[in-house]
């Protein structure tokens, strides 16, 4: 009985301290970087929700990024590289993909490693790029094309104003089952 009211007590000491010490050692000094833990050793990164009221201006790791005239320039110019280099049935598949792998997004990239070009049935672009994007996502772009094979849509996005435009997919617009 002693020993459970000695614990009890204990208990009650500790829970009673932290309560007075506040959120010591569990909150960054005031000019300190937030970090949360990652669970490996020597190794931390930044966390936005650390319980500061940091204020809608403050970006933390999300670039600066507008649209502008230069952006669709190269957005376009990108697209229509890509697209003539997707366009080439009769291209051997190692070349085919060589060409088109530094325009790819890596996810995109590993999937289109599996792609047979000789499947591939555009052989001309008639029309395009008409570019299109939600107002206010200056990062991502839907290009679309008219081909000799109907209407085919291209994602490209950008990380960065001053980052290359990369392709994330190309499919039909409407593509047949």
């Amino acid at each position: 009985m002693h020993k459970h009211v000695a614990l009890t007590v204990a208990l009650a000491a500790a829970l009673s301290l932290s309560a007075c010490a506040g959120n010591a050692g569990t909150e960054p000094a005031p000019d300190s970087t937030p970090m949360v833990n990652t669970g490996q050793a020597g190794q931390e990164s930044q966390h936005a929700e650390d319980g500061h009221d940091h204020g809608a201006d403050e970006h933390y790791g999300v670039p600066e990024v507008t649209w502008d005239a230069a952006s669709e320039n190269s957005v376009k110019d990108t697209a229509a590289k890509v697209m003539g280099l997707f366009a080439r049935p009769d291209v051997p598949e190692t070349t085919w993909f060589a060409d088109l792998a530094p325009h790819l997004a890596p996810e995109y990239a590993e999937d289109a490693k599996y792609i047979d070009p000789a499947r591939v049935p555009i052989r001309k672009v008639t029309d395009g790029p008409a570019i299109s994007r939600d107002v206010g996502n200056p990062m991502t772009v839907t290009a679309m094309f008219s081909t000799d094979a109907g209407r085919w849509k291209m994602l490209l996005h950008r990380s960065g104003q001053q980052q290359p435009w990369l392709v994330t997919a190309i499919s039909p617009q409407d593509p047949t089952s």
